[in-house]
């Protein structure tokens, strides 16, 4: 990764786990904005968007799949790179057919996968 500060917005249901996950990035040489509150995050990502968005899966994941369209329906953040991670297979494979854009990783290759969506 190079020097620049890169912020990414990790959107995670489980606040426990979400936080760790937002430690995990961290540690990886990111700034995090954690939100596990869906309509913040499409707000605050708006209003100042990150350099990429990391939306887990593994809770809740027809709601990722919902914010992943609405951050592709705003032109302020159409662009970005999204990131995602974990989840049941079967669902990733209907979202990855959606979205095929999109990066899909568990969460031992979430940081390199923000990395190389950034490139």
């Amino acid at each position: 990764m190079s020097a620049r500060v890169v912020r990414v917005r990790l959107v995670h249901w489980k606040e426990a786990e979400g936080r760790e996950r937002a430690r995990e990035l961290r540690a990886a040489g990111f700034t995090v904005e954690y939100a596990e509150d869906a309509v913040a995050a499409l707000r605050a990502g708006k209003a100042k968007p990150p350099h990429a968005f990391v939306i887990d899966l593994s809770r809740l994941p027809s709601r990722g799949r919902e914010m992943a369209w609405a951050l592709r329906q705003s032109a302020k953040t159409r662009a970005l790179p999204l990131v995602f991670v974990g989840g049941d297979p079967a669902k990733v494979a209907r979202l990855r057919a959606e979205l095929p854009d999109a990066a899909y990783v568990d969460w031992t290759g979430a940081a390199k996968a923000v990395e190389r969506a950034l490139t």
